[in-house]
């Protein structure tokens, strides 16, 4: 992005024996497929506001919150243009930056509650979480388990009475880790836990 090939990169890729644009289809579905790509990443990449050369000079807090702008502003540019499937792919892939709210939000919070939601799960969060009007995240390795799944200790208890789940994470092991996003950027999460209900655990 905006930066200059080395003549001897240049030259070598000169004397290649293929066709590189050829090839380039190739690997990205078709010619009309990655003039799309092309396209896409070109907005990103012509908006100085996105630009990504900067990161490497900002401290933890500065990187956070310069995150934070980009990510919102490409939330913006992808409603107003209508980017989504392929197109939000191709545009979060030219950002290259680890976004706070997009990244797990779009892959993992969203596709969960799709997946593995009841149906009036579905028809209730589904549009408050499409719409940004919350922000989600998943949590599921724990300190002392990693993504073991049938290891983690964190329990969510279902309480009769109240028709509420109570999430407990007992022990410094069964710490939610690496929940991105959690705590300082998502109003909700997906919580993978060990299910309890009337006394028995079904894990």
């Amino acid at each position: 992005r905006g930066g200059t090939v080395h003549p001897a990169l240049l030259c070598e890729r000169q004397q290649c024996s293929f066709d590189v644009r050829a090839l380039t289809f190739l690997l990205y579905g078709g010619e009309e497929e990655t003039l799309r790509r092309e396209f896409v990443f070109s907005l990103v990449e012509c908006d100085p506001e996105l630009r990504t050369d900067n990161r490497f000079y900002l401290n933890q807090s500065e990187l956070y919150e310069d995150s934070i702008r980009k990510d919102v502003k490409g939330i913006q540019m992808r409603k107003e243009l209508g980017l989504y499937g392929k197109d939000e792919e191709y545009f979060l892939s030219a950002l290259n930056q680890l976004l706070p709210i997009s990244r797990l939000h779009n892959t993992m919070f969203i596709p969960m509650i799709e997946s593995q939601g009841t149906s009036a799960q579905r028809e209730y969060w589904l549009p408050l979480a499409r719409d940004y009007k919350i922000i989600g995240t998943y949590a599921q390795t724990e300190l002392g388990h990693g993504s073991y799944i049938r290891g983690l200790e964190t329990t969510a208890t279902y309480d009769v009475q109240t028709q509420e789940w109570v999430l407990d994470s007992p022990t410094l092991t069964s710490t939610k880790w690496w929940p991105g996003g959690l705590g300082k950027t998502a109003t909700h999460a997906v919580v993978m836990s060990q299910l309890i209900t009337n006394g028995q655990r079904y894990g």
